[in-house]
C-alpha cells in the first residue's frame, strides 16, 4: 500500500481552487475529502451516485489523480490518518496549549526561535552557498526532496527556479514508492532541518549515487546518517529545535535564491532599477 502524503491532497487542492477544471471534478474532490473517513468501504457505483455523476466520469477523475482504477485509490485512502496525525503532531510538538499557561508556552515558543536566528549571525557559509548554487546553475535540471512545512518551503524554491527556466521537479519523502523513472534529474537536493528522514530515504539516495547523481544536503543537523553521501551539506548554524530549524531553513532558501539573482542575474536587475 502507498503512504499517503501530501501529493493527493495538492491535487484536490488544484481542483478545488483552480478555474481550469470543471465543476464535476470539484463535486468529486469535494465528496472524496469528505468520505475519506470511510471510503473503503465506498463503491465506485455509490460514488458517482452521491456526486451525481456517471461511473465513467468517477474513471477519469481517478485516473486525473493518478491512479489506475477506483480499487488503487481506495486502497491509498486507508493510509489517510498517517499523513493527518503526522500534520496535527508536527503542529502541537512545541506548543501543547493546556488553557492554563498559554501565553507563557507562546513566548517560549518565540524565544525559541529568536534563539535560533540569532544564532546564525556570523555563522553561515556564503562561500558554501555560492558553490551549491554554482552547481544549480550549471545543471540541466534539479531534484528536491523534503515532506511537510520544509516541503512546502521547497516547493516555493521550486516555483522561483521555474520563473528562472530552471527545470525541477518536487518529491515528497514520505511517498515510499518514488519509480526509478524519477530520478533523472542530474542534482537532487534534499531539505531536512534535522535530517530525520534522510535514514528512511537510504533506497532513494543510494539509487541516485548509482546513477552518479549530485546530491546536496540542507540541515541543521551535523551528526546526520547518510552524510558521507552527499557531495555538498550546507549546516543552517548550530543544530537548535526543529520549530527554530524551519525558519532558519525559510532564511537560507531566501539566501539561495538571493545570491543566485546576484551572481547570475546581476544585469537584468541592473536593468530593472
Amino acid at each position: 500500500m502507498k503512504n499517503f502524503n501530501s501529493e493527493l491532497y495538492l491535487k484536490l487542492q488544484r481542483i478545488l481552487n483552480g478555474s481550469d477544471y470543471n465543476n464535476t471534478y470539484k463535486i468529486l474532490s469535494k465528496n472524496l475529502i469528505e468520505n475519506l473517513e470511510n471510503f473503503k468501504h465506498m463503491t465506485i457505483e455509490k460514488f458517482a451516485a452521491i456526486s451525481f455523476t456517471s461511473i465513467s466520469t468517477v474513471s477519469r477523475f481517478v485516473r486525473l489523480l493518478g491512479f489506475k482504477n477506483f480499487i488503487e485509490l481506495k486502497e491509498y485512502s486507508q493510509s489517510y490518518k498517517l499523513y493527518r496525525f503526522m500534520n496535527m503532531n508536527d503542529n502541537i510538538e512545541h506548543m501543547k496549549f493546556d488553557m492554563l499557561h498559554d501565553n507563557d508556552i507562546l513566548n517560549n515558543y518565540i524565544d525559541d526561535i529568536c534563539t535560533s536566528l540569532q544564532g546564525l549571525k556570523n555563522n553561515v557559509d556564503f562561500k558554501k552557498i555560492d558553490k551549491i548554487n554554482e552547481l544549480i546553475y550549471n545543471a540541466n535540471s534539479i531534484s528536491l526532496y523534503a515532506f511537510l512545512l520544509p516541503g512546502s518551503l521547497a516547493k516555493f524554491y521550486q516555483l522561483s527556479m521555474l520563473s528562472l527556466g530552471k527545470c525541477s521537479k518536487y518529491y515528497d519523502l514520505t511517498n515510499a514508492n518514488l519509480s526509478t523513472d524519477d530520478y533523472e534529474n542530474e542534482l537532487s537536493l534534499f531539505f531536512s532541518v534535522d535530517g530525520n528522514f534522510i535514514e528512511s530515504s537510504r533506497d532513494i539516495i543510494i539509487k541516485l549515487k548509482a546513477n552518479n547523481k549530485k546530491l546536496v544536503l540542507i540541515t541543521q543537523n551535523p551528526r546526520v546518517r547518510l552524510c558521507n553521501m552527499f557531495d555538498e551539506i550546507l549546516f543552517m548554524g548550530n543544530n537548535d529545535s526543529s520549530k527554530g530549524g524551519r525558519y532558519k531553513l525559510m532564511i537560507f532558501i531566501e539566501l539561495l535564491l538571493n545570491r543566485y539573482y546576484l551572481t547570475y542575474y546581476k544585469d537584468e536587475l541592473s536593468n530593472f532599477n
